[in-house]
């Protein structure tokens, strides 16, 4: 898991990845949300990772998009530009707490499930 998630330090804490057991319990419910929730961000010019990848940084860093730049080691307007792209592909605005809701838990959904860069598990 902590691979799948590019933790950096070489020890983890199974308590630091609670909330991942949490999500993956329903793997069901978690793909439908990852798919229903992140995949219009596919359509986007380089693909989803990096969108989603902001997604995370925004989040992390309770959206300041002078820090999520630093991280991510783009520009500020780089930053508020892919912001606005999720906002159009998916209808769901990083900024809106109800929309936050949504999309916080999908992007932790696509970091433990390696989406995109595995395909989603097929319900079954």
């Amino acid at each position: 898991m902590a691979g799948r998630l590019h933790v950096d330090n070489p020890v983890v804490n199974a308590h630091d990845l609670i909330v991942y057991r949490v999500v993956l319990r329903d793997q069901p419910a978690i793909v439908d949300l990852v798919h229903t929730v992140l995949s219009p961000l596919v359509q986007a010019r380089g693909g989803a990772a990096p969108l989603i990848d902001t997604l995370e940084a925004h989040f992390d860093t309770g959206g300041v998009a002078t820090e999520s730049a630093k991280r991510l080691h783009v520009s500020v307007r780089t930053v508020t530009n892919r912001l606005h792209r999720v906002k159009v592909l998916t209808g769901y605005n990083p900024s809106d707490a109800a929309d936050r809701f949504a999309l916080q838990p999908a992007v932790l959904g696509a970091k433990a499930l390696n989406w995109p860069q595995e395909p989603l598990p097929v319900p079954g």
